[in-house]
């Protein structure tokens, strides 16, 4: 990629792309696109198809969806142009039109993990709803009772929940609130008769700046930030992407008819940047539907992209090694594979190579990006040639930077940490000048906080700089767990650091030091006592946290190392862990 030795600064092979003149929301953009805008025309085309039954939408069924949503939202919920909506579910037909409704009439939309318990989630409502006044949370039926204690807990009116669809026999821990709350389609029915309100018209001095997500994003501070996006970001990100893969490896509009074209998996969480842009709003813009899973589950994935001959494959590095490493994979048909971007994490050069031995005729390789960057800033062209560890050639409209501790931009195959400047970078997080300043350079660069090189034009990440964690593509922040296992009696002090796991690609370890009493008990019990211990704080993590923040490993030491000033050294521990690896791998 070009690179210019006076300002430092790279772009993309691919040069620029013209970006739309007129302001809009992201639901002008799909449904009401100028023939010029549009890379096929989405008309009679399907958009989205349930996995798990026959529902599908086509264009016209995601606009008229979208439509009563809208109407639904502002009739019953009086949402208005700046309210919020906030979705609280897995991934569901209804997804992209809820967005979609809220959009067209000028509202905020923030997507929470729905496996959140009750106070992660009660966090992301308060910081919504002291900026943007929530009037409806979108809910999946298992997340009831978390959604209802947590709207105790923020101060907001459980009568903004609103079911995805009704309680049924599989429904968990719904304790009988479901009964009570109204569903999606009996919110639309009732308000099918009002008129349809006047749909948000954006500013053309609003273009760059007019508000559609808020996406929370794990700061080293430990609670999670909100992440300012706006439509212009997010519009501009898919022309870019669809730009890159029609000029590298295109995919096809697909043909209902025909039965020719290409089909995506959706499963990959539409409330992650990744699932939200990348492949709901990237694929349908490009009428290469997406069959919607509500989950990833090895067995019904698979059984999904084999049934639906699913030739486009979105996916985190752990759903690779799974299809790499999983004899029981060999038990379905994936030959109408084609295409595998994998992002969210690094995969190494020989998970790759493994990758394209077992399925030779896909296409497979990495992305990059960030929720800061609303979202790919690269991805791989689909050659074979190309280096399975690299994170891709820079798409459209990039502008990016190497640069060294001291500030100082580097040329082609120096290290440094990766800065990005483009259209869709995001404004800045909500309510926090401070974290915007440090990450948001006046000259318009984000400051990624990974450490890479650019060599022979492709962009290799090698290390993390910032501090968090990314385990199964999510930010983990070792601060929040930190101060999580402090509050346990038996934690004297505590360090958390990442390891390489090989199922979530990175995972975190726990370095603690006990209590005296603890210590006494270790002292009497030997590796007894410290297994229970090792086994109570993992629990006690587990119980109280999402998933994907489990500890991998505990490690019980003397000491924390610091520095005079009290930071936690974590290079160090970094290096015993690493120690402690080798020596027991030189011991087999």
């Amino acid at each position: 990629m070009p690179y210019n030795d006076k300002t430092g600064i790279y772009t993309s092979t691919y040069g620029s792309i013209p970006l739309p003149e007129q302001a809009q929301t992201i639901y002008d953009f799909l449904f009401e696109s100028s023939p010029q805008q549009q890379v096929v025309d989405p008309r009679g085309r399907t958009w989205l198809l349930d996995a798990h039954s026959n529902r599908s939408y086509t264009f016209e069924q995601a606009r008229e969806r979208a439509d009563d949503i809208a109407r639904a939202l502002h009739e019953k919920r009086d949402l208005r142009e700046g309210d919020s909506l906030v979705i609280f579910a897995p991934n569901d037909l209804d997804y992209g039109p809820a967005l979609w409704g809220a959009f067209r009439q000028g509202a905020v939309v923030s997507c929470a993990n729905p496996a959140y318990n009750a106070d992660e989630f009660a966090h992301q409502l308060r910081t919504v709803h002291s900026h943007h006044p929530i009037k409806a949370i979108l809910v999946h039926p298992d997340a009831a009772v978390a959604t209802v204690q947590a709207c105790e807990k923020s101060g907001i009116s459980s009568s903004s929940v609103i079911l995805l669809k009704k309680a049924d026999s599989s429904s968990k821990n719904v304790e009988g609130l479901a009964e009570g709350l109204v569903t999606l389609d009996e919110l639309v029915a009732t308000s099918r008769s009002a008129n349809m309100p006047a749909k948000c018209k954006v500013k053309q001095g609003e273009k760059k700046t007019k508000l559609a997500l808020l996406s929370f994003s794990s700061g080293t501070t430990g609670l999670p930030k909100a992440v300012c996006i706006p439509h212009w970001a997010v519009i501009c990100n898919v022309l870019q992407a669809v730009n890159f893969e029609h000029r590298t490896l295109p995919l096809e509009a697909y043909d209902a008819r025909e039965k020719k074209g290409d089909v995506v998996i959706g499963c990959l969480p539409f409330y992650h940047i990744y699932g939200l842009v990348v492949v709901l709003h990237s694929s349908v813009y490009q009428s290469t539907p997406v069959v919607v899973l509500p989950r990833f589950e090895p067995r019904a994935f698979l059984q999904t992209v084999q049934d639906h001959r699913i030739s486009a494959l979105f996916l985190v590095p752990p759903q690779v090694v799974l299809m790499v490493k999983q004899d029981f994979v060999k038990e379905y048909d994936l030959s109408c594979v084609r295409y595998v971007m994998a992002g969210a994490a690094p995969l190494t050069e020989e998970v790759v190579k493994a990758f394209k031995q077992r399925f030779p005729k896909a296409k497979v390789g990495q992305g990059y990006g960030m929720t800061e960057s609303s979202t790919i800033i690269s991805m791989h062209d689909g050659s074979d040639d190309f280096p399975g560890s690299s994170a891709g050639k820079l798409i459209p409209n990039i502008e990016a930077k190497i640069v060294s501790p001291e500030g100082k931009a580097l040329p082609p195959g120096e290290v440094g940490e990766l800065w990005s400047r483009g259209p869709s970078n995001a404004l800045g997080y909500l309510g926090n000048e401070k974290a915007t300043r440090e990450t948001f350079d006046e000259e318009g660069f984000l400051h990624t906080g990974d450490e890479g090189h650019i060599t022979n034009e492709c962009l290799f990440i090698v290390d993390r700089l910032k501090e968090l964690i990314k385990a199964n593509g999510f930010q983990v922040a070792p601060a929040e767990l930190e101060g999580f296992l402090l509050s346990h009696p038996d934690v004297q002090d505590v360090c958390v650091i990442g390891i390489p796991d090989e199922k979530r690609g990175e995972a975190p370890k726990a370095f603690v030091v006990v209590s005296p009493s603890a210590a006494s008990r270790f002292k009497s019990g030997g590796r007894q006592a410290e297994a229970k211990l090792d086994s109570e704080l993992k629990k006690y993590v587990t119980d109280n946290k999402i998933r994907y923040k489990a500890l991998a490993e505990i490690e019980f030491i003397d000491a924390i190392p610091k520095t005079p000033s009290g930071k936690l050294l974590r290079k160090d521990l970094r290096a015993m862990h690493a120690k402690k690896v080798k020596n027991k791998a030189e011991k087999l």
